[in-house]
Parts: C-alpha cells; structure tokens; sequence
C-alpha cells in the first residue's frame, strides 16, 4: 500500500515535472519568434567601480546579409544611483562602408526632473533604449561599433552595461 502511493506521488511529480518543461520549450519558442528580425544584441557590463573615460566598448558584429536596411539601438542599464538624468554617448561604425566611421552623439534621457525613472525598471536597476538610426551594408562581413561616455566625470558610476541592438 505504502509502495503504491509513493509509485502515485512519483508519477504526479514527473507529469508535473514534464507539464513544466513543455511550457518552457513553448514559451522559448516564442520568444525566438518574435525576435527574427533580430541580427545582433548584447549588451557589454560596465566594471562595477565605474566607467572611464578612455575606455571605449567594441562590438565586434558579424553581418551576413548586404543591401538590407538595418534599425541600430542603443540600450542602457543604469542604477538607482546614477548621479544625473541624461547620458551623452559618443558611438561610431563602420557598417555602412568596413572603411569610412560616422560618428554620432547620443543623449539618454534616463529620469524625469523629479528624478523618476524612465524605461524599464526592476529593484534599482532600468534598462533604457534610444534609437541610433538607419543603415545598410554594401557586403556581408565583420563590423565595429564603438561606445564611449562623454560626460564630464572621468569615472562614471551608476551604468552597469551598454547594449547594441541591430534589426532588420
């Protein structure tokens, strides 16, 4: 009797075990769905004591398609604490020509003159987006995309990662 409700339990857990499992195979299926028109995204932490000046990020961004319009985003992750509302980022690439860089400055509005967050938030730390523009590439390859501050601080605190985002 004793066997039979433990062989009971056991099989309830492993339909429940397995009920789980397929409901996250199809919500990850999902979500690979509704990002196909995604190229390339990653995001690059910033060391926790600070970002310098000097250090510029580079990411390295491998195209396979030429001649197809592409939407460049910038994404932040900042903290509660980040000490002003706006964030000045200087990003340069070479996508639309592997020889020539355009360079662009870019402001994040991060908070509200009341200091609230703008963008997504959990805890103390927002992810916001801000749209670079528009590009094309005229043949498959290995691009660049560089990104650094240009706030006054030399040592910047309160980012914790910059991301790229690339869609078709």
């Amino acid at each position: 009797m004793e066997k039979n409700l433990k062989k009971q339990k056991s099989r309830k857990r492993m339909k429940r075990l397995l009920k789980s499992s397929i409901w996250t195979v199809i919500i990850g299926w999902l979500i690979a769905a509704c990002n196909e028109n995604t190229v390339y995204h990653t995001y690059q932490p910033i060391p926790t004591d600070g970002w310098e000046k000097s250090d510029t990020l580079f990411f390295n961004i491998p195209l396979n398609d030429s001649l197809i319009p592409l939407n460049l985003t910038a994404e932040i992750r900042n903290e509660s604490k980040y000490a002003y509302r706006n964030l000045y980022l200087a990003i340069s690439h070479n996508l639309e020509d592997s020889t020539n860089w355009k360079t662009d400055t870019l402001l994040f509005v991060l908070a509200d003159k009341e200091g609230k967050w703008y963008g997504t938030g959990w805890g103390s730390l927002f992810q916001s987006a801000l749209p670079i523009g528009k590009t094309t590439t005229k043949h498959p390859g290995n691009y660049t995309l560089k990104v650094s501050h240009c706030m006054n601080d030399e040592h910047l605190k309160g980012v914790n990662a910059v991301g790229i985002k690339i869609e078709k």
